[in-house]
């Protein structure tokens, strides 16, 4: 039997381990998990790490196209828009309807991968970790590694001219957990990714000003009384801050929804990726390590449908694993690579870290991992539609698309039980 190792026990990790369970009379599984509990991100408060969600945080993406595609949220819920502790409940019963726990090492921290040796091209691994109740390090030898860690640990702090000599508060949004703290203060979030939104949503009836600084020519909605756009921050000097327009504003607290980096301390230096500009470079399909293919990530694009392209990935992982699918060449690997970076970064001018910045490409990538894999995933179709409303609601206004309320009908269709009439204004 192949011995196969992934590594976390999130959203991504649950779909690893469901695909490759379905083989598991060919491969002996483990996965290991700092934490005692599954759910990853979607953990608030662990006692054993820290994760990038809040209280009050609601998914960005409905339940009809939030699930994996082989176990779907219940339908009887009727909000579409369902609350943090609603998805830690469903990955829970994910978890339990597929017998996933019997795989996870829970309060096990991975400390290192590293390459054990490599006969003809093929790679055996050597997965160091350490039992964090009794301290105890031991190393797993095995024949793949599935990393499924998420994206969301390594906060991104941006360098700005003049930082050290604010005299305010620089706080990233990795530890805000209600509006409490924000009671009455004058406020500059810089950031209007999902992040820097949902937090606007919930401080802005109880700050007193709001600046939300950001580039994104898209995001337009109204603001509040007490809130206005502004630009990018060009530097700090003491109590001031300094615009790209020139413009200056005090404020109390700098709030960084600035995002995350790719980080993968765990890696040696014999296998780890090169991270360029916050792109993971030389990975096929976006998920395979060119020059170690048995080495996966499962789970690296952003503003997509997670769940959905977990369990595909995780898929075509299992494919390759239990050699179900033929080995593609380092060459074709090289070469698919090469041409998906210059088709969605170079000609259109963007920049690398938006190779993984998958939203509407999301679904011709989904078709061709599905075609590879030969696993076809159910609600394709009718998954892109409410995708790209939910996304034009969120641009038109983005606080007031999270009560909107939707119901499928079937395969390729689905009705607007509720949406708030500003999106139907022109």
């Amino acid at each position: 039997m192949k011995e196969v190792v992934v590594i976390g026990a999130g959203p991504a990790g649950l779909a690893t381990i469901k695909s490759l369970s379905e083989y598991k009379d060919e491969l002996n599984i483990t996965a290991y998990e700092i934490s005692d509990r599954i759910g990853g991100v979607w953990v608030n408060r662990d006692p054993y790490k820290h994760t990038a969600t809040f209280d009050s945080l609601r998914a960005n993406n409905t339940k009809e196209m939030l699930g994996h595609p082989d176990f779907p949220l219940p339908s009887d819920i009727q909000e579409s828009f369902i609350p943090r502790s609603m998805v830690l409940d469903y990955l829970e019963n994910f978890a339990s309807h597929f017998q996933l726990k019997q795989f996870i090492k829970f309060r096990h921290t991975v400390l290192n991968v590293d390459i054990l040796s490599s006969v003809n091209g093929v790679e055996k691994w050597n997965v160091m970790v350490r039992n964090e109740e009794t301290g105890a390090v031991t190393n797993k030898k095995c024949d793949a590694v599935l990393v499924a860690t998420g994206h969301e640990t390594e906060m991104h702090i941006p360098e700005v001219d003049g930082m050290k000599t604010f005299t305010g508060e620089i706080i990233h949004t990795r530890y805000f957990q209600d509006s409490t703290y924000y009671v009455g203060k004058t406020i500059v979030l810089v950031g209007a990714g999902f992040s820097g939104l949902d937090i606007f949503t919930e401080i802005h009836t109880v700050a007193k000003k709001i600046y939300l600084s950001h580039h994104d020519e898209r995001i337009k909605a109204p603001l509040p009384e007490n809130s206005e756009y502004v630009p990018d921050v060009a530097r700090l000097d003491g109590d001031d801050i300094i615009f790209t327009d020139g413009r200056v504003v005090q404020a109390d607290i700098i709030l960084l929804a600035t995002g995350y980096r790719y980080d993968f301390p765990f890696l040696s230096e014999n296998c780890r990726p090169v991270v360029k500009d916050d792109h993971v470079t030389n990975i096929y399909r976006m998920m395979v390590d060119i020059e170690h293919p048995s080495l996966y990530y499962i789970g690296l694009n952003k503003l997509g449908l997670p769940f959905r392209e977990f369990s595909m990935q995780a898929d075509l992982a299992t494919a390759f694993i239990t050699e179900r699918i033929p080995a593609v060449s380092k060459e074709e690997m090289q070469k698919e690579y090469e041409e998906r970076y210059k088709k969605y970064v170079t000609d259109p001018g963007l920049r690398p870290k938006d190779f993984h910045i998958v939203c509407l490409t999301q679904f011709e990538y989904a078709d061709t991992i599905m075609e590879q894999s030969g696993r076809q995933k159910p609600g394709r179709v009718v998954s892109e539609k409410i995708y790209r409303r939910v996304m034009g609601n969120a641009l038109k206004n983005f606080l007031k698309f999270k009560k909107s309320i939707y119901r499928l009908v079937d395969e390729e269709n689905f009705e607007v039980v509720y949406e708030d009439p500003v999106y139907s204004e022109p």
